[in-house]
């Protein structure tokens, strides 16, 4: 137990605070008093979750009608923590103090005492499980150390190799090879002869044969490491040190611990040092991929599915830096997110604008992208503007006044903590807008205090005053983030206003007659308000056919926040001069004459070509999914990559090959901790070449598949299979033509099937190439995938981790190839 926790504390998450991190050790190994609900949602079960402290695998709970072995969770097969969603079945329980824990096809809802204890556990938690993941054989090497046990039975081998794939037939017979006389339990010699035929290490031991006798020392490590891995002195002497076993003053490496090493996470095919933060940050914005979702919203799919915050913070989880709002008119003045139209819950823009506000940097440091799908009305697009004021007012990125002379967008190390606002707003209006209303926002404005209400679901917060024209901000003096009730759907009116026919009819100073009715349903009327507004010195124009007011570069001067004048056929695209001050990213049609740097365009998946390269070395554009996707389906992010499109909208919510290959994209650069990808220099603004200019091999490589380990059903561990493996390249056209899929099979066990595969690759343009996994039984049953970019690729002997289609790493489940770069 101590060598475990001694390594385990090596590989703690970053996001882990070191304070408090012992205090959640502590609580999930001692144990926590909680409350368990199940869907009905009757009287909750006092339970006891800890840790089982025999093997540091499961969560245990205790349960009086169930054996001790049947109430524990293993900790491996954990697909998801998260608070509670937004349900009918739980939307009285305080979220705040809620975890549901997702395993297999299992779900445990679990209510704490204080939040805080809540944090402590869910940290603790999910420490244990990095500790799991990291090391894909790791109880194969704790047994491997324990020379006291003299005889070693079939049942304690069962336990000892609990994620191992093979069958309880399989196991006893290779047992039975070794009691020879049926004694009913083999020897310590024996059992480490079993592990090493399980482990199928007739390969790997022909390497470290190579450089070894019976142990390895530094220098021999160094040696097959300078040899065959190529990597620097640092990572020879770490990598030694984590997995080298003490002799008296000596260290050396056994044969399985050389294994070990191999399988590990210091040796993937995924080239470490690239993992971390290491690109230019003196570009600009443009030149970048930026991590960004669609519907951020949506838990499922476009039509029935549950919106909630959760979703905003499991996109930060993943490393998302552009998210999506889609506003509607809410009641009481409040706008409210949901999929227009449809049957998709409510939450109020308001808790999201909260969700954003503290999880929105807590990972990545790098600029947030909201992009607002705006459909309220002009009053309730002001309500907006003030709670993103209110909750963002430092972080905003706002409008240069010599927008017009900028060449390019600002640059990525000029953008740390920023929010930038995108919206189809009014450029020309903004600056003279914003004057005026920033002038009177940040003053007595102040981060509220949220606080647990009698109500558990309700918070209240304090009214916010603003002095100057001594108004009062129309806000709630509570807020239900996660009510669906609260929200009904509403097509509200705007309110228009009525022009006295004077000499000038644009000049209004009288107080406006309110009582006409402009909009009438079952529920309410609504009664246009009451308008006081004096010293308009604003010109307006008319453009036929059909006339709109249009501002143009006069001095503004209003006394209150009014609506902006406009036909009411016209209601949907008026827009709120107080959005546009605070936007930095204006929508515009993809033209690219008398355009600036500040404006982006969103283009359907369809729309995305390769001649757009171009256009995006300067300017930005979206990319998001056909509208006819209500299922939340990807659609093939490669060519939208290709095109040099900055964002690429991709549905967070759904784990298919689209969603892995734009993880495996943004896993280079720091992964989550940054969310940005620096494009090839060719594709950048200042690059020039373009996709048919390459006609010349430019990365020649020969991939071995050597063995694969423990390749099984996630969901029937038990079940035989015969596994194969797909490889593929996926990137630019002429690359996917030249290197057609390949498929290696073996009719043998999933445990450890050895393979006699190679392959030959030439690749044209490596920047934008992939190099694809997919592991599949005889009756295409879904075994494990994994995709790396080849701009990311290590040489030598490595390891491909595989991921489950939870896009979450297998236990134990790998792939060994050998990958050598070709010269001629």
């Amino acid at each position: 137990m101590k060598g475990r926790k001694s390594s385990a504390s090596k590989f703690d998450r970053k996001e882990f605070d070191q304070r408090t991190l012992s205090a959640a050790v502590n609580l999930i190994v001692y144990g926590c008093h909680v409350q368990k609900y199940n869907k009905s949602n009757r009287k909750p079960i006092s339970r006891l979750y800890y840790l089982y402290e025999e093997d540091m695998d499961y969560l245990q709970y205790l349960h009086a009608g169930r054996p001790f072995t049947q109430c524990r969770i293993p900790l491996l097969d954990i697909i998801e923590l998260r608070e509670i969603p937004t349900t009918e079945s739980f939307q009285n329980l305080p979220y705040q103090r809620t975890l549901q824990i997702t395993f297999a096809s299992k779900k445990h809802t679990i209510l704490f005492n204080t939040k805080n204890e809540r944090d402590l556990f869910w940290q603790g938690l999910q420490y244990f499980i990095d500790v799991a993941e990291h090391n894909l054989i790791r109880d194969i090497k704790s047994t491997n150390d324990n020379q006291i046990v003299e005889q070693i039975t079939l049942k304690q081998i069962k336990g000892m190799l609990p994620q191992l794939s093979i069958t309880k037939q399989e196991l006893k017979s290779l047992f039975n090879q070794y009691d020879l006389e049926r004694r009913g339990f083999i020897s310590s010699s024996d059992y480490q002869d079993l592990l090493k035929r399980l482990m199928n290490q007739d390969f790997v031991r022909f390497i470290f044969d190579k450089y070894a006798v019976q142990q390895m020392n530094k220098q021999e490590f160094i040696k097959f490491l300078t040899n065959e891995q190529s990597p620097n002195q640092k990572q020879c002497e770490d990598a030694f040190r984590l997995f080298a076993k003490q002799d008296g003053n000596n260290y050396s490496l056994s044969f399985l611990e050389f294994l070990n090493y191999l399988l590990s996470t210091y040796n993937q095919l995924f080239d470490y040092q690239k993992t971390q933060i290491y690109q230019s940050e003196d570009y600009p914005l443009t030149d970048y991929w930026i991590n960004s979702s669609h519907n951020t919203y949506l838990m499922g799919d476009q039509l029935t599915s549950e919106s909630s915050i959760q979703a905003y913070i499991n996109a930060f989880q993943k490393g998302c830096r552009c998210v999506e709002l889609d506003c509607w008119d809410g009641d009481n003045n409040q706008p409210i997110i949901y999929h227009g139209f449809t049957m998709t819950s409510r939450i109020s823009f308001e808790s999201v604008i909260q969700t954003i506000k503290e999880y929105g940097f807590k990972y990545s440091k790098y600029p947030l992208i909201l992009s607002l799908e705006v459909h309220c009305c002009v009053k309730q697009q002001d309500v907006m503007a003030d709670i993103l004021k209110t909750y963002l007012n430092e972080n905003l990125l706002l409008l240069p006044d010599d927008y017009k002379s900028s060449e390019y967008y600002p640059k990525l190390n000029k953008l740390y903590y920023k929010v930038i606002i995108k919206h189809r707003g009014k450029m020309k209006s903004s600056l003279q807008y914003r004057e005026r209303f920033i002038s009177i926002s940040p003053i007595n404005i102040f981060q509220p205090n949220f606080e647990e209400s009698e109500s558990p679901d309700i918070l209240k917060r304090p009214s916010l005053s603003i002095q100057g024209d001594q108004q009062q901000l129309n806000t709630p003096t509570t807020l239900k983030p996660r009510s669906q009730k609260s929200f009904k759907r509403q097509d509200h009116g705007l309110p228009m206003l009525q022009l006295r026919n004077t000499i000038n009819p644009f000049q209004i100073d009288e107080e406006m007659k309110p009582n006409k009715v402009i909009h009438k349903t079952k529920t309410e009327t609504t009664l246009r308000p009451k308008y006081k507004i004096s010293n308009i010195e604003t010109q307006f124009q008319f453009d036929a056919p059909n006339p709109r007011c249009q501002i143009v570069q006069l001095p503004l001067k209003v006394d209150s926040d009014e609506d902006i004048s406009i036909d009411k056929a016209k209601k949907e695209k008026a827009e709120s001069l107080k959005m546009s001050s605070i936007t930095a990213l204006f929508g515009a049609a993809i033209k690219q004459q008398n355009r600036t740097v500040w404006e982006i365009s969103s283009l359907d998946e369809s729309k995305v070509n390769e001649n757009l390269l171009d256009f995006h070395r300067r300017y930005f554009t979206r990319i998001y999914p056909s509208g006819s996707r209500v299922d939340s389906s990807n659609y093939d992010p490669i060519p939208a990559f290709n095109s040099g499109s900055q964002i690429v909208a991709l549905n967070f919510q759904t784990n298919d090959m689209p969603m892995l290959l734009n993880m495996c994209k943004f896993m280079e650069n720091g992964g989550i901790e940054s969310g940005y990808v620096l494009k090839p220099q060719w594709m950048r603004s200042d690059g020039k070449k373009k996709i048919g200019e390459f006609s010349s091999t430019q990365l020649s490589f020969t991939l071995s598949l050597l063995v694969g380990y423990n390749l099984r059903q996630l969901n029937n561990q038990n079940a035989k299979v015969n596994p194969q493996i797909k490889i593929s390249i996926r990137g630019l056209l002429q690359d996917e033509q030249n290197n057609k899929p390949q498929i290696a099979t073996i009719s043998q066990s999933g445990l450890n099937p050895q393979f006699n595969f190679i392959y030959k690759y030439n690749i044209k343009c490596p920047d934008l190439a992939f190099l694809i996994f997919e592991v599949l039984d005889a009756s295409k049953n879904f075994l494990g995938w994994s995709a790396i970019p080849l701009s990311c690729m290590s040489f030598g002997y490595r390891a491909v981790q595989l991921l489950s289609q939870y896009l979450k790493p297998l236990p134990k489940s790998c792939l060994l190839v050998h990958v050598q770069k070709n010269t001629d």
